[in-house]
């Protein structure tokens, strides 16, 4: 961002030249002085910080490296021409004060006799100059004249520059080129000269990042269909709104496709807002968007920002004023976080970051990989557009498993079994089964759980279909190795490669088909994320047919024995007879 007549260090009002008539009492200048001009080159935030025009002379040598706190830029290049001012149709001599006014060609040229100078500001291993350099012109008369300094681009046609820790930024817009008059003319005594020119030009720098997370990490993996965040952090840039308290021109405007519009003037004062700031997200069909809110951060706490006043969300393009922002799944679904004025005014200065938060789920039986990318963009007065993609975005992982339940004779498949899962080969023996929220539970006998279930929270089951089919999804996934357990990821423990992440669950059959024997052992399942990639075959044998109470050969006996003693019995009672008789 460039704004003219503010703090540049020009001096746009008095010149020691023959021809300038503003000068009514010139000094006349010696022919032994050095002619110069020392830059000091600053970085600022927004406008608020660009200050008073500068006079020309030196700042305090204790404050100059700092300027109240503002930092300074190295390795910028500049380049110092002189040029001559043309005559009007009236004869008189074009006033050059202003390059966003006065164009060469028409108001000036450049000077042939005079070599350009280029050269940079000190960078980070000068100990004196960082981001300083002084053009020296020439020594005595012939140094005498009207300059023009420019900011210069590097070969790939950016602007840039190093901070004092060597790291090289980029300069989102440099800054107006200046006029210097040399010597030039004091500006509270019209009586004296200076020979050495101070300028303090100043650019407006944002180093802006785009970051996703979810839950505050950069993958997850849970049971499929609970709530999880996704966390779309900028880091804010300066300018979204200041206050103008100098007349001033700003330069360098473009249009939100990047094309060049007119310098615009503005009086003071006046409140300057960018022409957008947005955060932008599509998200992925699989998931339903639950919620979005809008926080921003003040280096301890994240702040709530409010909807309609400091923000406006569109919703595949229409606007949506009140919340719950919610969609289903199944269809992809554009949300753009605008802010408002008051909303740029709020944050400006005040916060270093913002989040957009979408609160979203699956569907229960999700398998597979969400990646989700955003992008954030905005548009300063006097600064191109800047749209930034999120890089390094976070995964989500759910993976699952297939049954294919038989008899001993694999041709022929069971119907009816039920399996349970669980996360360990001791939970499952202890009847401690997973439930739908991601946590387990134990069964016990009369189908009660311990402790209750939660409502809407059921256990995972399984129940093999007339084609002896069954399958657990959205399972929670190992997704990197936590090297020392707290369950985090930490910069050392890179997120696997999709083929290689998985976890162990187990598998206990929990009821038999009618007429098979129950499974006594669990089955221990390495889960992927792709369930045709893993099918756990099971297999029951037939209930062996065991002998009635007492046996087969005892009812016999007794069958036999009723029978003697019957015969026993009626051959007495004829005997008796007989002899009776």
């Amino acid at each position: 961002m460039t704004f003219i007549g503010m703090s540049t260090g020009l001096g746009t009002n008095a010149y020691a030249t023959v021809d300038n008539p503003y000068i009514s009492d010139n000094a006349i200048s010696d022919d032994s002085s050095d002619r110069t001009i020392t830059l000091w080159k600053y970085e600022i935030r927004s406008t608020g910080e660009l200050g008073k025009p500068g006079d020309g002379e030196q700042l305090d040598p204790n404050k100059a490296p700092d300027l109240d706190g503002k930092k300074l830029m190295g390795d910028v290049e500049f380049e110092i021409v002189r040029v001559l001012p043309r005559k009007d149709e009236s004869g008189n001599y074009y006033v050059l004060d202003d390059t966003t006014k006065q164009k060469e060609g028409k108001h000036y040229d450049i000077d042939p006799d005079f070599k350009a100078i280029k050269q940079k500001t000190g960078d980070s291993k000068s100990v004196t100059d960082f981001g300083k350099t002084t053009f020296n012109v020439g020594k005595g008369k012939a140094g005498d004249g009207i300059y023009l300094i420019r900011e210069v681009p590097n070969e790939s046609g950016d602007y840039t520059y190093t901070d004092e820790e060597g790291n090289t930024k980029k300069i989102a817009s440099p800054m107006q080129a200046f006029f210097a008059y040399l010597p030039q003319t004091k500006r509270d005594d019209t009586s004296k000269l200076i020979y050495d020119v101070h300028v303090y030009p100043k650019n407006i720098v944002n180093d802006t990042s785009a970051d996703k997370t979810i839950d505050g990490q950069k993958g997850t993996s849970i049971k499929a269909g609970q709530p999880f965040q996704w966390e779309a952090t900028v880091k804010l840039p300066t300018g979204l709104y200041s206050h103008i308290t100098e007349d001033m021109t700003i330069t360098n405007r473009y249009d939100k496709d990047g094309k060049p519009l007119d310098d615009l003037p503005v009086k003071a004062p006046f409140d300057l807002y960018a022409d957008y700031f947005y955060i932008e997200d599509e998200l992925n069909q699989a998931l339903h968007l639950d919620d979005v809110e809008v926080e921003v951060f003040d280096g301890t706490n994240w702040v709530k920002l409010t909807l309609s006043n400091d923000y406006r969300v569109y919703k595949n393009d229409e606007l949506v004023e009140s919340s719950p922002i919610t969609s289903p799944s199944g269809e992809l679904t554009k949300i753009r976080i605008e802010l408002t004025e008051l909303g740029m005014e709020k944050v400006e200065g005040k916060y270093t970051d913002i989040r957009a938060i979408f609160h979203t789920h699956t569907d229960v039986d999700f398998n597979g990989v969400i990646e989700n990318t955003f992008k954030t963009g905005y548009l300063i007065p006097g600064q191109k557009p800047v749209d930034t993609p999120s890089e390094n975005n976070p995964e989500y992982f759910n993976g699952g498993f297939e049954i294919e339940k038989t008899e001993e004779d694999k041709g022929k498949v069971l119907a009816g079994a039920e399996f349970h899962i669980a996360t360990s080969d001791k939970n499952a023996r202890e009847k401690n089964f997973l439930a739908s929220d991601g946590k387990s539970y134990t069964l016990n006998n009369d189908g009660t759980a311990t402790p209750e279930l939660p409502k809407d929270v059921k256990f995972l089951k399984a129940t093999t279909d007339e084609n002896g089919k069954a399958k657990f999804d959205g399972l929670a996934l190992d997704w990197f190795t936590d090297k020392n357990g707290d369950t985090i990821q930490n910069k050392d423990e890179p997120t696997w490669e999709h083929a290689e992440i998985q976890r162990k669950y187990w598998l206990i059959e929990t009821k038999a088909p009618e007429g098979f024997e129950l499974l006594k052992d669990p089955i221990e399942v390495v889960v992927k994320l792709d369930p045709k990639e893993v099918t756990i075959h099971v297999e029951n044998k037939t209930k062996t047919k065991l002998p009635f109470t007492g046996g087969e050969g005892t009812m016999l006996i007794i069958i036999i024995a009723v029978a003697a003693i019957t015969i026993g019995t009626v051959t007495i009672m004829i005997d008796k007879k007989r002899r009776q008789a």
